[in-house]
């Protein structure tokens, strides 16, 4: 593994080059040495270090503090604070920039050792989970399925609907079913949501829906969200659309002489295959029958 690349910001020659020191003896690469607000940017966007340690009091126009600022908006690099300035204000402003530590001087290399490898594994950590949320958040987003998280008052916590109801998933945030559906249909859900939180268990049910002036049926799955002590959180769905495949369902008005047509809602005549594909969630192949095979060898 290779070691981490650290760009110093320290307008104290000495204790830049006694810090550097430390460093290196710990088994890290120093990048640079910057002592101005202005250089640690510059130096930021030519060595692209894996931590930036920075002192907060530096001699031109830009601290510490507003270096760091400029920094995050371009890069993803942690930064640790390195100061002789613990008051209060001083603090309330580095914590707007989120640093990944913050070391008081005077300070030991144990000290030093531990912040840094603490922020390098932390940053680490979050990397790993912003990537993993991308790439949850990319199979959900192109799934056709309704899925939504309710907490336990029943609001909406998240919603993905596919636009299949033409309302913006955003504006049903932080409402409750009583707010999307009628009173019964509404009571409905909460009623298996209720359940889900009461027993811990998971539930599969069919709901049928009336939104917009049109009924959907949706086969549901509803699941516990936990907390690390297995306490009922928040209660997670997701509903899969067979509302074609349901209004398949009856008497299905084909042609009695060629088998191969079929009357749709609008009383027009389609074939058959293409009717299927379009009312239901199924893809339709073609072949031959051993008679119609017969017969096409007949007429050649």
């Amino acid at each position: 593994m290779s070691a981490a690349k650290i760009l110093i910001v320290e307008d104290e020659g000495v204790v830049a080059l006694e810090i550097q020191d430390q460093l290196e003896l710990l088994g890290y690469e120093v990048v640079g040495i910057a002592i101005t607000g202005n250089e640690a940017v510059r130096l930021t966007a030519q060595s692209q270090p894996d931590l930036i340690l920075m002192d907060i009091i530096l001699r031109d126009s830009m601290d510490g503090i507003e270096a760091a600022h400029q920094i995050q908006q371009e890069y993803d690099i942690p930064v640790v604070y390195l100061t002789a300035h613990s008051d209060e204000a001083t603090l309330q402003r580095a914590k707007i920039t989120t640093p990944f530590g913050y070391i008081i001087k005077p300070f030991n290399e144990r000290d030093l050792h531990i912040t840094l490898e603490m922020a390098l594994y932390k940053h680490q950590m979050e990397q790993k989970l912003r990537s993993s949320e991308q790439r949850l958040r990319l199979l959900v987003e192109s799934t056709k399925d309704v899925i939504l998280t309710l907490n336990l008052k029943g609001e909406h916590t998240y919603l993905h609907t596919a636009n299949q109801f033409g309302f913006l998933d955003e504006d049903m945030i932080g409402k409750t079913p009583y707010d999307i559906f009628d009173y019964d249909t509404a009571n409905e859900v909460m009623q298996r949501v209720k359940k889900v939180i009461a027993t811990g268990e998971p539930s599969v049910y069919e709901l049928e829906l009336f939104i917009n002036g049109q009924t959907y049926w949706f086969n549901e799955h509803a699941y516990p969200l936990l907390d690390r002590r297995g306490n009922v959180t928040a209660v997670a769905i997701i509903a899969r659309n067979v509302s074609d495949i349901k209004r398949l369902k009856g008497i299905l008005p084909i042609c009695a002489w060629c088998g191969r047509n079929i009357r749709n809602e609008d009383g027009q005549w389609q074939r058959l295959d293409v009717y299927l594909t379009e009312h239901a969630d199924i893809q339709v192949s073609h072949g031959l029958c051993p008679d119609c095979h017969q017969q096409m060898k007949a007429k050649r």
